[in-house]
């Protein structure tokens, strides 16, 4: 985390939207909560747009292969049974690492093991840790700071628990194309307890991606206030997006790692929020207002490899009126592509900016 970052994002409290707040200490990460509201007998997309807090915070003394050692005083981190390793039924949280400066800031990791100083890494197809800075390499203060921290889980999503029935569907590992079905299914049991609604099982401490949407389901005859309370990102924001076949267009479900609205597009910058994108691709957006199930898209916007165009109401965007909401999921589709692509979208959120 940058000092200076923390006083920008004070400064910029006025720009909170009314679904979200904001609070901060001088010892301790901004703390929000982002409320989206999931109607009766409905879906609705949503997407958390914050953390849970960091377990460590520390420097990169050294990396060998996906082992990160880090600098100082060793941590003394737990081995026996590993402490960012999940261990059921003691150790109930998935760890990740996050890397907090650098050439490769906002990119997460699972953590796969760790010694009393160290920790092994998982990292997504297509990511390295090349050009990331270490202390052994680069001289002392000057390595690359991380994050360590946990996953969200079905039982830790949201801070009030939802009625019995109540689902969160994932799209983690869909394969390759478009207007797939969920590969991953909660469902609410009780207590606070989730099941595997497609391999059955317990769910309750599964690790949920970072950077995702998920749809909800609210089965019951009440509305439900889905509210996410949490750190709030002072990183870059950085999702992979990727096709997965050749020729084939790819559906990919996120959300924004901010808890504000941001425009996708402004009258000097038709693509603000740096999309790496391609004339085809598109996103799709979801009215969380509406009742029903399996509803169709309410927003969709496509690149015309100038501008992100309404392809609902027509026009190019060319305003700060179509934004990516909190607490919102949307579907960005990539283009077909002769062969595999994967990209970044790197963004660093509004309140952060210098």
């Amino acid at each position: 985390m940058k000092a200076n970052k923390l006083a920008i994002f004070s400064f910029g409290l006025s720009l909170f939207s009314a679904g979200a707040a904001i609070g901060q200490t001088s010892t301790t990460e901004p703390v929000g909560f982002v409320t989206v509201n999931v109607k009766a007998n409905s879906d609705a997309t949503i997407a958390v747009p914050l953390n849970r807090s960091a377990f460590f915070k520390g420097v990169i003394q050294s990396i060998s292969g996906t082992t990160i050692t880090v600098a100082g005083t060793s941590p003394a981190w737990q081995t026996s049974p590993m402490q960012f390793v999940q261990s059921l039924p003691t150790q109930v949280s998935t760890y990740a690492l996050k890397l907090a400066t650098g050439a490769k800031e906002g990119m997460i990791a699972k953590i796969t093991a760790n010694g009393t100083n160290t920790i092994t890494i998982q990292l997504d197809a297509g990511d390295d840790l090349s050009g990331v800075k270490t202390e052994a390499v680069d001289g002392v203060g000057l390595g690359d700071h991380i994050d360590i921290l946990a996953y969200w889980t079905p039982a830790t999503l949201l801070s009030v628990v939802p009625p019995v029935g109540f689902s969160i569907a994932g799209f983690e590992n869909p394969g390759p194309g478009i207007n797939f079905g969920s590969s991953e299914l909660y469902a609410h049991a009780g207590s606070n307890s989730w099941e595997d609604g497609i391999n059955g099982g317990d769910s309750t401490h599964s690790p949920l991606r970072f950077g995702a949407a998920l749809i909800a389901r609210n089965s019951s005859g009440a509305d439900y206030a889905a509210t996410f309370v949490g750190a709030v990102p002072m990183t870059t924001s950085r999702v992979r997006i990727s096709t997965l076949a050749s020729n084939t267009a790819q559906d990919q479900y996120i959300g924004y790692m901010a808890p504000v609205p941001e425009p996708i597009a402004t009258p000097t910058n038709p693509n603000a929020l740096g999309f790496p994108v391609q004339t085809g691709d598109s996103i799709q957006g979801f009215d969380n207002s509406i009742s029903g199930f399996n509803q169709g898209s309410a927003e969709y916007y496509v690149w015309n490899g100038a501008a992100w165009e309404d392809g609902i109401n027509g026009g190019e965007i060319h305003t700060t009126a179509v934004t990516l909401r909190p607490g919102f999921g949307y579907i960005f589709q990539k283009a077909p592509t002769p062969t595999p692509t994967s990209v970044v979208w790197v963004r660093v959120p509004g309140y952060l900016a210098p």
